[in-house]
């Protein structure tokens, strides 16, 4: 009796001091690598459209519209304004990150 319930505890603790597995590490490495790579991509499909033609983006959302017909767009990780000038009927977009201000593009 005692040799058996002595192993059952062994198992517990095994259990309990258990770290994360090496499948769950690949599984999350692989999740994140996959999340990464997205927003890399939606990135540059919507930084080529914004610098390079002048067109609004793809892979964001319109979030916030201002009186004047600007708009900020918010995707993955990454923010575009529009920014429309009435008086020379001209639209303007940047690129930035969620934490950066208006003034600091790149």
């Amino acid at each position: 009796m005692k040799v058996s319930r002595l192993k059952r505890v062994r198992r517990e603790e095994k259990k309990r001091g258990k770290t994360v597995s090496e499948k769950s590490r690949k599984i999350t490495a692989a999740v994140c690598a996959a999340v990464v790579s997205l927003a890399l991509i939606f990135f540059s499909v919507d930084f080529i459209r914004a610098k390079k033609s002048n067109l609004p983006p793809v892979f964001c959302i319109p979030v916030i519209e201002y009186e004047n017909g600007s708009e900020d767009y918010y995707g993955l990780f990454y923010k575009v304004w529009k920014d429309y000038d009435p008086f020379e009927d001209e639209t303007r977009y940047y690129l930035g990150f969620w934490l950066l201000p208006k003034n600091f593009n790149i």
